[in-house]
């Protein structure tokens, strides 16, 4: 009853309070720690908005389960936005389409069935995998595209659709109105309303497989965008086609890889090589692009056990009781101690390769962490390995704070 009400009372009280006044996370440890690499063009950036292309100034985030709900994006976005300007939404992925848990701040949705649909973990793709980590295939040649942004400041003018590059969207439908599209890439094409919405119906053929679409407004100001997928690795988007030429569509100054936890729960052999192919695929076609390497925060895996136990299966007044001993499985949980390996692992890339990491794992608490994690509140008890909604926006906060005073 005890954990109950402190569980309780920590959330009513954890997000308006300090993550100083949280006991177990370490303060001390949560700054970006640059690794002999220069961000004075970032910082310069940000004190000359008006050198930025199109008025805005680009972050990308990239990761796993832990950043597919955006949640602790968003918290880095609307900090960095309230200080440097909102310059919109950012990319949507058509995770709803795609029949994935999709951000709650914003609708994507067809007016036609989804003939086909291919996620980054499928097995076989069917369709073809873009920038998002998923893709659908329309059943009909046309159909119309509902797009809404839920915060009342996330309205746009602009909407830029990502498909496969073998078809786009030349023209699209709104309010009568027939609009012509600019071509940003292979895989983009962008289309500017007549005027600054919330809500928009995009009437399209359906020539390629759709990704998802970019929400931009008139006003100069930071964008951040989130490529979370259920279960990804570094290896899950080395897979991707043209992966790193498709990211050149969000013009990232800044891109941070939050991966690593998936590996600790599978082979860890090879993850460096994957660490780099990634890496040199984004920097190859975002040459001007720096990017921040974080670490998972401890988590804990299932452990079941057979305990024996002795029931009796005879005996009476007369008779001699008989026992006989069955087996039972009970399952417990207890930290995943790979994941401090993978984190060792980016640490020291980090250092050797002269990239900036972020230390989530010592930040959050180190080992044992997510014990504590739990009895808070903030780790989901049902798994121990997600978080509930009030530890990602923590954990979004910390990273915040440590971006703000790494650009200040």
């Amino acid at each position: 009853m005890k954990k109950f009400l402190f569980s309780l009372i920590f959330l009513i009280l954890v997000l308006p309070l300090a993550a100083q006044e949280i006991d177990f996370i370490n303060n001390e440890a949560n700054h970006i720690v640059l690794n002999g690499d220069n961000w004075s063009t970032l910082k310069k950036a940000l004190k000359s908005p008006k050198s930025w292309t199109d008025g805005k100034f680009q972050l990308v985030q990239i990761g796993d389960s832990h950043i597919q709900p955006d949640i602790m994006t968003a918290q880095v976005r609307r900090r960095m936005q309230d200080k440097w300007g909102n310059g919109g939404r950012g990319l949507i992925p058509a995770f709803y389409l795609a029949k994935t848990n999709e951000p709650t701040d914003y609708i994507l949705k067809s007016s036609t069935r989804v003939k086909d649909y291919s996620r980054i973990l499928s097995r076989n793709w069917t369709t073809d995998i873009g920038l998002t980590g998923v893709a659908v295939r329309f059943d009909t040649a046309y159909t119309e595209l509902y797009i809404k942004a839920k915060v009342a400041t996330d309205k746009f003018t602009r909407v830029t659709l990502l498909h496969a590059p073998k078809g786009g969207y030349e023209t699209a439908s709104t309010d009568g109105d027939v609009l012509f599209a600019k071509e940003v890439s292979s895989w983009a094409q962008q289309f500017q309303l007549k005027r600054s919405t919330d809500t928009v119906t995009l009437g399209v053929p359906c020539p390629s497989d759709f990704y998802g679409a970019i929400l931009t407004n008139d006003v100069r100001g930071v964008m951040v965008h989130s490529i979370g997928n259920n279960g990804a690795t570094y290896s899950s988007y080395c897979k991707v086609t043209d992966f790193g030429e498709q990211l050149k569509v969000l013009q990232p100054q800044l891109v941070i890889i939050s991966l690593g936890t998936n590996e600790a729960f599978g082979n860890i052999t090879g993850t460096e090589n994957y660490i780099t192919r990634l890496i040199a695929d984004i920097r190859k076609h975002n040459p001007h692009a720096k990017f921040l390497l974080t670490t998972p925060m401890e988590c804990q895996k299932r452990v079941s056990r057979q305990v024996a136990q002795q029931v009796k299966v005879g005996g009476g007044k007369r008779k001699k009781a008989r026992y006989k001993t069955v087996y039972k499985t009970v399952t417990s949980y207890a930290a995943n101690e790979k994941v401090n390996q993978v984190r060792q692992l980016i640490l020291d890339y980090g250092r050797r390769h002269k990239i900036a990491t972020w230390d989530l794992y010592e930040v959050a608490g180190g080992h044992g962490a997510s014990s504590k994690w739990v009895a808070a509140g903030l780790m989901n008890p049902s798994d121990h390995l997600h978080q509930l909604e009030s530890g990602y926006e923590l954990q979004g906060m910390l990273l915040a704070d440590a971006l703000l005073e790494a650009l200040k």
